[in-house]
């Protein structure tokens, strides 16, 4: 049953991954090619951190994990901003 879980949580990581890729393909301007490459890939690495630690279930590496989810969800949208400030200026 574990393993089920585990291979839904990937599939799921993956399937946004992929929804990412194509939206940074499609999409014509920054902004929307911003929030193709910010919103899913942060979905998809917390669907992977989850099945690594359903996968390994130590509790060291959950705090890790918490911290590493922190620090995307954090940081994703910063650099994002940081990038579309940058292109409105040229």
């Amino acid at each position: 049953m574990k393993e089920i879980v585990i291979a839904i949580f990937i599939l799921l990581g993956s399937l946004f991954m992929l929804v990412s890729a194509i939206g940074l393909l499609r999409f014509r301007d920054t902004l929307s090619r911003l929030h193709a490459t910010t919103k899913a890939p942060s979905f998809a690495m917390l669907l992977f951190v989850l099945a690594v630690c359903i996968y390994f279930g130590s509790v060291m590496l959950i705090l890790k994990a918490v911290l590493l989810i922190l620090f995307i969800y954090l940081t994703a949208p910063l650099a994002a901003h940081s990038i579309s400030k940058v292109n409105q200026k040229q």
